[in-house]
């Protein structure tokens, strides 16, 4: 069973808070599965590589608490080679990442 971390996982994305207390979590396995919320989802070729190239732009490794004193506020935590980063505001070099990521949760 894929699971939200391991050695299989290629990224974990989660991604909480706001004005209705959101949650949602994806994994993506090496595979091309992801686990959204629980419930598993294929990736195709063509999903894999973009997601793949758009995480290959993501430098900003490091958490930040700047931007979490608003209320309401989203939480953002992005997981990749072996880095785990927290933000309340979304770094733009995570934004092609993160809209693939939530893209699989409206499937």
């Amino acid at each position: 069973m894929l699971a939200f971390t391991g050695p299989d996982v290629l990224v974990t994305y989660e991604r909480s808070g706001g004005f209705a207390g959101i949650h949602r979590k994806v994994s993506v396995d090496m595979s091309g599965t992801a686990l959204v919320n629980d419930e598993k989802v294929a990736l195709g070729a063509e999903e894999m590589r973009g997601l793949r190239d758009a995480l290959g732009r993501v430098v900003t490794t490091g958490s930040s608490s700047q931007g979490c004193q608003v209320a309401d506020h989203f939480t953002y935590t992005l997981a990749y080679r072996g880095h785990r980063a927290t933000r309340c505001l979304l770094p733009s070099d995570w934004r092609a990442a993160v809209e693939r990521l939530e893209a699989l949760t409206g499937r």
